[in-house]
C-alpha cells in the first residue's frame, strides 16, 4: 500500500538496500547493478515515494532545468527537435524551459537567453538559425552556463550538433541532375541564416560540378505561404525551369498549391524536391521527394552532448554531424525530352 509521505529510508527498507543505494538510483547513477536498480524502482513505485525536487536543487545548487532558445516552435523540424530534447532531458532528470524568438536579430536572441538565465537553467541549447554576426555576439557573452548550438556555423569551435545540411542538399540536386534536369530554380529559406546558407552551398556545389547554374534563386520564410508566393513570383517573372529545389517541406506545400493553380503538373511539367521529410510529406499531392533528417535524434543528441559538458567531461567531438538521406517519391521524374 502506498504511503503519501514515504521517505527515501522507507524505500530502502522495502527494497532491502541502503538509503545511499536508493539515492543513487534516484539520481540515475550508473554505479548501480541492474538487478538492484530494478528492485529499488519497484520499491519506489510500491511505496509512492516522490523525490523532493526542491531539496535536490538546493543540495546541488542547480535548477535541474535545461533552456532551449529557438525560432518558431510551430515549424515541424523545430517541434521535433524540441520533442527530442524534452525526451532526453527527462531521462537525465531535467525539465525543459523554452524561450522563442519573435524575430531574428541580436536583441531578440539576447532577450530569449536572458529569460532562461533568469530561471537559472543549468545548460542552454541554442537553435535560432543565427546569422553569422549573431554567432560572434552570443559567444562573447560572459554569463552563460554550458551551451550547445544546433545547426550552427561549422567554422566555430563551439560545441554543436547538426545534420549534414550540405550533403543532404547535394543529394537533392544530384537526384534532379540524374533525371536529366538542367533548368533548376532554387527556393531557399530565410536569407543569411546558417541552415539556408549550408543548403544553398550543397545545391550550388553540385550544380557547378555538373557544369550548371541555377535558373534563379529566391528566398522564403520557411512556411507554406512563403513557398506559395516564391513560386508565383518565379512564374510571373517568366523564369524557364523544369525543376525546383526547395529548402524545406513546409514551403513545398505552398509550392505545390501554386503550381496546381497555374495548371502545371508535378512531376510531368516540373519536378519538386523538398528537405526535412516532414511526417506528412508522403501524403502531399503528389507524395514529396525530399531529404530526410531525424530531428528527434538531433534533439536527443544535443542533450547528451550538453550533459557531458555540464559534467565537465570533454565530448569526443566538439562538432557532431548527423547523416541525411534522400527519400524518393512521386514529385520527381525524368525531364521531358
Amino acid at each position: 500500500m502506498k504511503q503519501a509521505s514515504a521517505t527515501l529510508k522507507d524505500v530502502a527498507k522495502v527494497a532491502g538496500v541502503s538509503h545511499q543505494t536508493v539515492a543513487r538510483v534516484v539520481r540515475k547513477s550508473p554505479k548501480v547493478a541492474e538487478k538492484t536498480r530494478i528492485k529499488v524502482e519497484k520499491a519506489i513505485a510500491d511505496s509512492g515515494y516522490l523525490p523532493n525536487r526542491m531539496a535536490q536543487q538546493l543540495a546541488r545548487r542547480k535548477s535541474l532545468t535545461l533552456g532551449f532558445v529557438s525560432i518558431d516552435i510551430s515549424l515541424h523540424a523545430i517541434s521535433k527537435i524540441a520533442e527530442g530534447i524534452r525526451k532526453e532531458a527527462a531521462k537525465q532528470g531535467f525539465t525543459l524551459s523554452i524561450s522563442t524568438m519573435n524575430e531574428l536579430n541580436p536583441d531578440a536572441c539576447n532577450q530569449a537567453i536572458d529569460e532562461l538565465l533568469g530561471q537559472q537553467v543549468d545548460g542552454l541549447i541554442i537553435n535560432t538559425s543565427v546569422t553569422h554576426t549573431m554567432i560572434k555576439q552570443i559567444l562573447e557573452r560572459g554569463n552563460l552556463p554550458p551551451c550547445i548550438f544546433i545547426d550552427f556555423d561549422k567554422t566555430s569551435e563551439a560545441l554543436q550538433v547538426s545534420h549534414d545540411q550540405v550533403g543532404g542538399a547535394s543529394l537533392a540536386a544530384q537526384h534532379l541532375i540524374d533525371l536529366g534536369h538542367t533548368k533548376i530554380a532554387l527556393i531557399n529559406g530565410a536569407e543569411d541564416t546558417c541552415v539556408a546558407h549550408w543548403r544553398e552551398t550543397g545545391w550550388l556545389n553540385t550544380l557547378e560540378n555538373a557544369g550548371l547554374k541555377p535558373v534563379h534563386t529566391i528566398h522564403g520564410k520557411w512556411n507554406a505561404r512563403s513557398g506559395y508566393q516564391a513560386t508565383i513570383d518565379l512564374l510571373d517573372a517568366g523564369h524557364d525551369f523544369t525543376a525546383l529545389l526547395v529548402a524545406n517541406d513546409e514551403m513545398c506545400l505552398g509550392v505545390l498549391r501554386a503550381l496546381n493553380e497555374r495548371h502545371i503538373k508535378v512531376p510531368e511539367d516540373i519536378s519538386v524536391v523538398g528537405f526535412d521529410n516532414h511526417e506528412d510529406s508522403e501524403f502531399y499531392n503528389p507524395p514529396l521527394t525530399t531529404v530526410a533528417q531525424d530531428c528527434l535524434e538531433l534533439g536527443e543528441k544535443s542533450v547528451s552532448l550538453l550533459m557531458q559538458r555540464m559534467k565537465e567531461q570533454a565530448p569526443e567531438q566538439a562538432q557532431v554531424l548527423l547523416p541525411t538521406h534522400l527519400v524518393q517519391r512521386q514529385s520527381t521524374a525524368p525531364v521531358k525530352s
